[in-house]
């Protein structure tokens, strides 16, 4: 059984690596942070560029803006595999074949365990919120400054990012995921790098639009639940419970805040070092996700239905479960890892989540009280120093925990030598 002191100096190793892959390679970790922030900020300034003459496409800019983030999260990783030795071993390996191309599995076939989990984070740390807030907020100047006061029948039109009714939802996935599989299906036939590209960016697409319609639905259950009756007799109740109690009341009031306290983070403190554990193993770790298990007792059932049909749906089927294979298996090697390195990441990660408040700070204590027009001129700036420090601290940090990960579910059983005499050869 593994004592504190051991899960202590495994908290402890993973941050010194962690320090020690940012003494490394900081420089190049650094540029590539910023090459993200800046391709976010462009496709949201082009997203306002474009939204005006071709609407559809400037939304599509919108859900696209996050790929700054994530495909330098990805190319820091690869940066640090060097210094990784388990997942230097792990991606030097074979993977298996992919379920529809039939060819060696590669991180962009499996782009939908990166993008799931990924879009988890980036709302919950209200990225994507800031991101439709940019584009409404600018869109909507532009729009106003065209307002048809002469009733020319060209007036503003605020249209909507994101859908926002289950069933569009709902219609988006499906469609996207047979869209993702004849993409793989011709790429099979005619061997183009570039139709798999296509297909992750559709699995970034699909992935964003359900991110922001779960996000829009959170915010309306909480107003919901807030404007209802019984919650506001519930409140009504519970003040006239702490006036009864007298001075046992501000224990009581304390406990219960605490409570709410701890319900709110609970994004920061578990859903956002899960998803980026998970984001984290599927990079790193996604050529050990053995191919999963296709069966489909109740295709081979349907008597009536023709072949084609059943080839057709059975192909789908398997291509869907083939995407979220490495997040699956992302998710099993973390349940092996323990709750402990968990915790420890956990912690990690919200310290690193408050490096731009940090920086901030710094830079408040440096500068001191500026001009309101300087602040505004220099803000844009701040924000994308800040994003890119988190960012550089979350990659080091993650391919810390990850590659301790790797090393202890990866690593083969400890066999006997053969050079040695066994129990059996020594009665």
């Amino acid at each position: 059984m593994r004592t504190a002191g051991g899960f202590l100096r495994d908290a402890v190793s993973v941050v010194v690596d962690a320090l020690r892959l940012l003494g490394r390679n900081w420089p190049v970790l650094v540029s590539i942070a910023l090459a993200g922030v800046a391709f976010r900020g462009a496709a949201l300034w082009a997203a306002v560029a474009v939204s005006d003459r071709v609407n559809w496409l400037g939304h599509g800019l919108v859900v696209f803006a996050p790929l700054g983030f994530l495909v330098a999260m990805i190319a820091m990783l690869h940066v640090l595999r060097h210094d990784l030795p388990n997942s230097e071993r792990v991606l030097a390996s074979a993977a298996p074949a992919d379920a529809t191309t039939g060819r060696e599995r590669r991180l962009v076939d499996v782009a939908t365990s990166m993008v799931v989990p990924f879009f988890a984070v980036y709302v919950a740390y209200g990225l994507l919120s800031q991101d439709v807030a940019y584009f409404t907020n600018q869109a909507g100047v532009e729009e106003l400054g065209q307002t048809d006061f002469y009733r020319t029948g060209a007036g503003a039109d605020f249209s909507r990012v994101f859908l926002n009714d289950w069933w569009l939802v709902a219609g988006l996935v499906v469609a996207a995921w047979v869209l993702r599989f004849l993409l793989g299906s011709f790429e099979k036939r005619w061997r183009f790098l570039g139709l798999a590209i296509m297909g992750a960016l559709v699995e970034v697409y699909w992935s964003a639009n359900v991110a922001g319609y779960i996000e829009g639905e959170k915010a309306a259950a909480q107003e919901w639940l807030h404007n209802r009756v019984a919650v506001a007799q519930l409140a009504e109740l519970s003040d006239r419970v702490v006036e009864g109690l007298g001075p046992l009341g501000h224990p009581l009031t304390t406990t219960t805040t605490w409570l709410g306290d701890v319900l709110d983070s609970f994004d920061a403190v578990v859903i956002v070092p899960l998803a980026w554990l998970a984001v984290g193993a599927v990079v790193l770790g996604h050529k050990l996700a053995p191919p999963p298990e296709f069966e489909h007792p109740w295709l081979s059932r349907a008597k009536r239905v023709p072949p084609p049909i059943v080839q057709a749906v059975g192909g789908l089927t398997d291509d869907v479960a083939s995407r979220f294979a490495a997040l699956f298996h992302g998710l099993r090697m973390m349940a092996r890892a323990g709750l402990v390195p968990m915790l420890v990441f956990g912690l990690a990660t919200m310290l690193a989540m408050r490096a731009p408040y940090l920086i901030s700070a710094g830079w408040r204590i440096v500068v001191g009280p500026v001009d309101s027009d300087t602040y505004v001129l220099w803000a844009p700036i701040e924000g994308a120093i800040e994003n890119a420090a988190m960012l550089v601290l979350m990659a080091v940090l993650l391919a810390a925990a990850v590659d301790r990960v790797l090393g202890a579910v990866s690593s083969p059983a400890p066999q006997d030598d053969p050079a040695l005499p066994t129990t059996s050869g020594l009665r």
